[in-house]
């Protein structure tokens, strides 16, 4: 008897922590405005600056507001070097907690990419970057002193097909890429996997400088606690602008 109410409580026990490691996953749909502009300083050097806001389509309510600064250097004619800075401000989403807190990043990277025109309307490009990224310490609902940090490792393929003939200027181009995020670092314990993100958008060239693009990104995420991920669907404007000096 006694044998079977300890066989009983384990399955019970079993049963109870397979059922607390079912995958959570949160469905979320958010819209993204960008603004990048690249200012070109000869051939080899150009300066990428973005900015871009973040808010769900439920309630309009803001989530994340995010801008980028990177010098680029064009070592050969097909591979780039870029080096930069990106200042974050994110809301504290943790599901297990009911805090509107904003939370600052700040985020050193360098990046090396490899674009093959592989004819004259088809082009691929490869990005490999590396984030340093410094999280402000919180208690959930206020900041304290100090950040936390890790490293995150990015790997980005993109297509691009230019569809309609006309002067590239004016032309139409069809994207298709997709990102995968790696993290590393002491605080990571079960979120290696950051994130994957997979995007189609099309980009209407408006002039020698402008350009707007419009796409749809789909986003799925690991928190750092073990079995809770984001699934997010994501419409994303861009507005490209192109300055030559």
């Amino acid at each position: 008897m006694q044998e079977k109410i300890i066989i009983l409580f384990f399955l019970g026990f079993v049963a109870v922590t397979l059922k607390a490691q079912t995958k959570q996953i949160t469905h979320e749909s958010f819209y993204w405005t960008r603004y990048y502009n690249q200012i070109a300083f000869g051939d080899r050097w150009t300066w990428h600056n973005e900015i871009d806001e973040r808010r769900f389509f439920k309630n309009n309510e803001h989530l994340h507001i995010i801008a980028h600064s990177r010098v680029h250097y064009k070592i050969l004619p097909k591979v780039e070097l870029g080096a930069g800075f990106t200042y974050s401000l994110q809301k504290n989403k943790d599901p297990n907690l009911m805090s509107t807190l904003d939370i600052p990043e700040l985020r050193p990277n360098q990046e090396i990419s490899y674009s093959n025109s592989i004819s004259k309307r088809w082009k691929l490009q490869q990005r490999f970057r590396i984030d340093e990224r410094f999280f402000r310490k919180n208690d959930g609902h206020n900041l304290t002193d100090g950040y936390d940090f890790n490293f995150r490792f990015r790997y980005r393929m993109q297509a691009a097909f230019r569809i309609n003939k006309e002067e590239i200027e004016k032309s139409t181009t069809l994207k298709v890429a997709d990102e995968i995020m790696l993290n590393t670092g002491k605080k990571i314990i079960y979120n290696t996997f950051d994130q994957n993100r997979i995007y189609a958008a099309l980009e209407q060239g408006l002039s020698q400088s402008f350009s707007v693009e419009l796409g749809y990104m789909y986003l799925y995420q690991q928190r750092p606690a073990a079995y809770h991920f984001f699934e997010r669907d994501i419409i994303r404007l861009t507005i490209f602008q192109k300055i030559k000096l």
